[in-house]
């Protein structure tokens, strides 16, 4: 019996001393799995009809109507989180430590085409729904030197990822274990060249033929056929050795020994070694040549973390990330009740639109050597009195009774609007939509927070391992880029300021719109707002607006321009009425006159002022 107490295990990398732990976590993995395909099961609500009528527990008049609630759910919460990784032309955010004023823009265009590459959305979109549905999503950053940055991440399913089930902190534990699904082929070509082999890479190859001696264990189709499974399972583990992560390749039950021995776990990151002088080369006779420029000499270093980044679905008191709960769980009891409602209204609607019949008579007796169980046809004789009848339809209160299971299940999924959208009655108003509204962004936002704290991690990891083999030389980039490289600079998703502070901004802009429609900011404020909301569409609405600007203005100044004429036209009559008092009465002289004298030189001293500012 093996003892527990043992610490023979602790840094050492013998296949036998961590024998034990290794079945154990083949063991946690053979759970999760049989956990994932029972969550695949819930959500995709995978009921074979005509099997369970064969088995006798559906009868032949009865209907199962699967329902989708969960499913339903992962899919409407995705559009944050897909829009909060895509919706931004960048991937981050680089702010300098030293001088936050110095514009790193160049930096983030740089980093953001290392990042995202053709097919990069695959591995997130992929972890998102793992976090949605079972809790939590496990995304693992490699080493794959045909992408840009010679960075790529996958996405681990929840049967794949084992660790110790009371672990809280993922960099924490003492070992991880990640399936892999390999081709009898693809097995053997891992085992590289017999006749040079190299044990810290290859696999070992007789390793590989008791592995493939026995059928491939690939459970994660139904088919039992040994001809429909190509796959056998290999698991990558992943433990410390003097604070070094190492990575084995190993199978506890069909092997005896490491696939491929432990080695420290290398993701590319490089270190600078110290920079000897170098003499200049003296070609001419008192003439000193500048040596050319070589690439810095750089050394590899290992990984003392585990590269996996665990994205959690929620944050509870209860932090051990294997209680984390998802979508499947928190909605499998309403699935599976509106399903029944659902398909018990749907059975008694389908037995209500029959027609049945019986004979009429009161005699219990009367049905001896009877025929029963005969099908009317349209047109036939019956010779016999009978009566007919209908069973009752379902009541209609069945609908709303599963109505207000879903509407109540969308206010705990952070989708009051849509609950209030469906809500049938008469009190609903454009200002209680208005504020579900909001409520579901400030929900939604609050759960893409969270999703931005784990992304904000795997970007620091990827960019911390660019910048190193950038400063190495082993990635090439703009030599007006390269000195942004050896900045001390930090790096946080473009999300959180494209996407979260600007649905914000857009909020506060249009709650204050009302107020400032009607100043003089009101049309420069209401391009930005059309900016924010609709950057894609928002060049011709901008145009509009400022042709509309342009063409009030020019009606503006034409009408001035012929107010200004008509004003001049008066002045030139006054003026003229001024130095003709023979035009006025006695009475005017005495009266209007004097009015006319003083209009007239006040004109004229105007006259003389707008004349000395044209010249000047």
């Amino acid at each position: 019996m093996p003892d527990r107490n043992s610490t023979d295990y602790i840094n050492s990398t013998d296949y036998d001393t961590l024998k034990e732990k290794l079945t154990g976590l083949k063991q946690v993995l053979d759970d999760l799995t049989a956990k994932s395909e029972a969550h695949r099961k819930l959500r995709y609500a995978d009921i074979d009809i005509e099997a369970e009528r064969e088995a006798g527990r559906l009868l032949p008049d009865e209907l199962i109507v699967p329902q989708h609630v969960i499913d339903t759910n992962i899919r409407r919460e995705q559009s944050p989180y897909v829009q909060y990784v895509t919706q931004s032309s960048r991937a981050v955010i680089c702010e300098d430590q030293d001088d936050p004023t110095v514009n790193l823009d160049q930096l983030d265009r740089d980093l953001t085409k290392k990042i995202r590459f053709d097919g990069w959305q695959l591995s997130v979109f992929a972890c998102i729904d793992s976090f949605q549905a079972n809790g939590y999503g496990v995304l693992e950053v490699i080493m794959d030197q045909n992408k840009p940055g010679e960075l790529a991440t996958e996405s681990v399913s929840l049967g794949d990822f084992a660790f110790t089930s009371d672990t809280r902190d993922i960099q924490a534990v003492e070992m991880t274990a990640r399936t892999y699904y390999f081709t009898k082929t693809r097995l053997f070509a891992l085992c590289g060249d017999p006749l040079k082999p190299d044990p810290t890479q290859d696999f070992n190859r007789e390793e590989v033929e008791k592995l493939v001696a026995k059928d491939p264990d690939n459970t994660s189709i139904e088919s039992t056929d040994v001809h429909d499974k190509s796959l056998y399972k290999v698991y990558k583990i992943m433990f410390r050795v003097g604070g070094i992560v190492q990575v084995a390749w190993c199978h506890p039950e069909a092997c005896s020994a490491w696939i491929r021995i432990p080695r420290p776990l290398y993701i590319g990151r490089r270190k600078l070694k110290p920079a000897l002088p170098v003499p200049g080369v003296v070609t001419v006779p008192g003439q000193l040549q500048q040596p050319q420029p070589q690439q810095p000499e750089s050394e590899e270093v290992y990984e003392t973390q585990y590269p996996y980044i665990i994205f959690p679905y929620l944050i509870s008191e209860n932090d051990t990330i294997s209680y984390l709960k998802g979508r499947i769980f928190l909605d499998q009891d309403l699935q599976e009740a509106v399903q029944s409602l659902v398909s018990s209204t749907c059975t008694q609607a389908r037995r209500a639109s029959g027609l049945y019949f019986c004979k009429d008579t009161s005699d219990p007796n009367d049905d001896l050597m009877m025929q029963k169980n005969i099908y009317f046809k349209s047109g036939c004789i019956v010779n016999a009195k009978l009566s007919s009848f209908q069973l009752p339809p379902p009541d209609s209160s069945m609908f709303s009774a599963i109505r207000m299971l879903v509407d109540g299940n969308a206010n705990e999924t952070s989708k009051v609007d849509f609950a209030v959208a469906n809500r049938k009655d008469s009190r609903k108003t454009a200002k209680e939509v208005s504020v579900a509204e909001q409520q579901s962004q400030v929900l939604s936002t609050v759960q893409v927070v969270l999703f931005s704290i784990a992304l904000t991690q795997t970007y620091r990891l990827m960019t911390s391992v660019i910048k190193s083999r950038v400063l190495a030389g082993l990635i090439k980039v703009n030599q007006v880029i390269a000195p942004l490289y050896q900045r001390d600079f930090t790096v946080k998703p473009a999300g959180d300021t494209d996407v979260i502070e600007k649905q914000q901004l857009i909020q506060q802009m249009t709650q204050s719109w009302p107020v400032i429609q009607n100043t003089p900011a009101g049309p420069m404020f209401l391009c930005d707002l059309i900016e924010l909301m609709f950057p894609d569409r928002a060049a011709k609405y901008v145009q509009l607006i400022q042709q509309g600007q342009q063409q009030q203005q020019s009606a503006q100044a034409q009408q001035q321009q012929k107010v200004m004429e008509m004003m001049g036209s008066m002045a030139k009559g006054i003026i003229h009425l001024a130095k003709s008092p023979q035009y006025f009465s006695e009475t005017g002289r005495i009266h209007a006159y004097p009015q006319i004298e003083i209009a007239a030189e006040q004109l004229e001293q105007m006259e003389k002022q707008m004349n000395q500012g044209q010249k000047q």
